[in-house]
């Protein structure tokens, strides 16, 4: 089995996998802002307590639950039931991956999806849309980078083929920079990109 792990913002690229032996997983209603591409979902994972969603974006309730009725055989994976809004909810099989190491080691979804796809024995693992740096426009924990690369580590000495692509910010060095400039005066960039 390969696994296709695709992100907020790339649904463009779960086009790519055409062949059948991958399966295509999104994430985080990453279906609906894909608009104008149609891929092939295998699961779709919103892995975030449906409480804290209809307190903090309740749009992705909604959009999650609009998929549901249009794909009822994608199973959408949660960590807790949706109240039977979602007809394909899968309830996150977390106590099953407990023999990993550092089994509560996780920051996003995408580091339990990994993990989930090691677990299911899956022969590679290609990642679309990880973006945790400090610059992205990402809301996510501090750890949530360095959690996901350990993950990804941990599946590629499992022996499984892992592929990032450029809309992914991983395997990077970030670091910080002291100077004696002044706010407001000085031209300072926030971030200094040397990857280009």
């Amino acid at each position: 089995m390969k696994v296709a792990i695709i992100g907020p913002g790339a649904a463009q690229h779960a086009g790519e996998y055409y062949d059948k032996s991958w399966q295509i997983w999104g994430l985080n209603s990453v279906h609906i802002r894909g608009r104008g591409v149609s891929p092939r979902w295998s699961k779709m994972f919103n892995l975030h307590r449906l409480a804290h969603l209809e307190r903090d974006c309740p749009q992705y309730v909604d959009w999650d639950v609009t998929f549901s009725r249009r794909n009822p055989k994608v199973p959408i994976y949660v960590v807790d039931s949706w109240k039977g809004a979602l007809k394909n909810q899968v309830l996150f099989p977390r106590a099953d991956m407990g023999y990993m190491p550092r089994t509560d080691y996780h920051a996003s979804s995408f580091d339990w999806m990994v993990a989930y796809a090691i677990h299911l024995k899956a022969k590679m693992i290609s990642i679309h849309g990880a973006r945790f740096a400090i610059d992205s426009p990402r809301e996510e924990p501090i750890s949530a980078q360095a959690c996901l690369e350990y993950w990804c580590g941990y599946a590629e000495g499992k022996g499984i083929k892992l592929m990032t692509h450029a809309d992914c910010e991983m395997f990077l060095q970030f670091h910080l920079v002291k100077s004696n400039t002044v706010y407001g005066y000085d031209d300072v960039r926030m971030v200094e990109d040397r990857t280009r």
